[in-house]
């Protein structure tokens, strides 16, 4: 995304944080673009720019090769360990040839579909909390009496 742009379905100048951070400064050629740009589009908002996040990605922060060679240590049969690590090491090798944006997501597709454990950890734990809640709910919503007309 470029530093400021126009979006006419929306009515909307949009800007990056960094750019609307340097905009702050009247001092600096940001500050003046804003300005003209706000001039020839009085009646648009200024909005910062949000990455819109996907709340059901699934995230391993500590799933690095390194985990990934003990877990095979620990994990796997003593007749199968050489195998599964030489397996890995070999992927590790063949993706260094390729861009940096599909080595670790390819290596990490071949674990978790490999070792499904560490894929489903805590996803029963999850439904798990969602029946208890969803139970709790209707409870509580069975403990409250209707409201009756009262006759006076």
């Amino acid at each position: 995304m470029r530093d400021i742009r126009i979006d006419r379905e929306n009515n909307r100048i949009v800007m990056t944080r960094k750019f609307a951070k340097l905009a702050d400064d009247p001092h600096t050629r940001e500050f003046r673009l804003l300005q003209e740009v706000m001039e020839t589009y009085p009646t648009f908002n200024v909005v910062n720019h949000t990455i819109k996040k996907n709340p059901k990605k699934e995230c391993y922060r500590g799933l690095t090769y390194d985990y990934m060679r003990d877990y095979i240590r620990n994990n796997e049969s003593k007749e199968n360990i050489e195998g599964a690590l030489s397996e890995l090491e070999h992927l590790i090798e063949i993706s260094k040839c390729h861009s940096s944006g599909y080595r670790y997501p390819t290596i990490k597709k071949w674990f978790l579909e490999k070792y499904e454990d560490v894929a489903a950890f805590g996803k029963e734990v999850e439904k798990g909390n969602e029946n208890e809640e969803t139970e709790e709910r209707k409870a509580v919503e069975l403990s409250f009496p209707k409201e009756e007309s009262v006759a006076a």
